[in-house]
């Protein structure tokens, strides 16, 4: 197996059972990274593990509510164990159920994505940078979208799109906060990506519709923008942080 980019390097992944995690794992692993990888869907965590051990790479499932401090410590606390230290963190962990007007949205969901989308990546950083400090370098990268980027965007609900929105400043925040530190955090924002989870939830008239609005004429596959996340990784990006890097194909262009 070629190690280079991340040759020794060890990460955790959360939402790991999901097509742009389970994409990095993969490109992590083919470039020299141990990874611990986090779901709460034990069996579809575990099938990701033997993916990245049948070409080559180490790899451990965690279950993990990334909702919980005390979950996401024990997660931290196990994969250090596991590779002997950590210095990538990438929040996969999101999503919502359905799509549902801004009036339509009810408490109980909102608080739901709230958690689940950023409450979650809040947890993941504070409770790795311990362990990213006593190492020197780190690299936090967190998955935000297209949605949090612009209302135009119409792919998304309201709740969503805020959480993603939200992912973007906290990001720059810990970017100022640890940048003395040798660590770096970025947001990456992925256009539409045809995951399992995103092809259950178009419709053909959304997928035409959106597939229309980007120059590039597709939507993106998960390695799409699990190439970029890598890069991130690396220490090629050295002198990128705090920075929300759009992969969407040029569906969205800020001027």
């Amino acid at each position: 197996m070629a190690t280079t980019r991340l040759e020794g390097k060890r990460a955790v992944i959360t939402g790991a059972a999901g097509g742009i995690a389970i994409a990095t794992a993969l490109a992590f692993a083919r470039q020299g990274a141990a990874v611990s990888l986090a779901d709460l869907d034990q069996s579809a965590v575990e099938k990701v593990v033997t993916k990245v051990s049948s070409q080559g790479g180490k790899a451990k499932a965690f279950v993990t509510d990334v909702t919980s401090w005390k979950a996401v410590e024990s997660l931290m606390s196990g994969a250090d164990d596991f590779m002997g230290g950590i210095d990538i963190l990438v929040t996969c962990a999101g999503g919502y159920k359905a799509y549902a007007g801004f009036e339509d949205i009810h408490e109980e969901d909102w608080d739901q994505v709230m958690d689940v989308n950023l409450k979650s990546v809040y947890l993941c950083c504070k409770a790795v940078l311990p362990y990213m400090k006593k190492e020197g370098w780190g690299r936090i990268i967190n998955l935000g979208s297209l949605a949090g980027r612009s209302t135009s965007a119409g792919t998304s609900p309201a709740h969503y799109a805020s959480a993603k929105a939200a992912v973007s400043m906290m990001t720059q925040y810990v970017a100022k906060d640890v940048g003395p530190c040798g660590i770096t955090a970025n947001t990456i924002a992925p256009g539409t990506t045809l995951t399992d989870r995103v092809i259950n939830l178009l419709t053909p008239e959304k997928k035409e519709l959106f597939t229309k609005a980007c120059p590039l004429g597709h939507l993106a596959a998960p390695e799409e923008i699990s190439d970029v996340i890598t890069f991130i990784a690396s220490d090629e990006s050295r002198y990128i942080t705090g920075a929300t890097i759009d992969v969407n194909g040029g569906r969205l262009m800020l001027v």
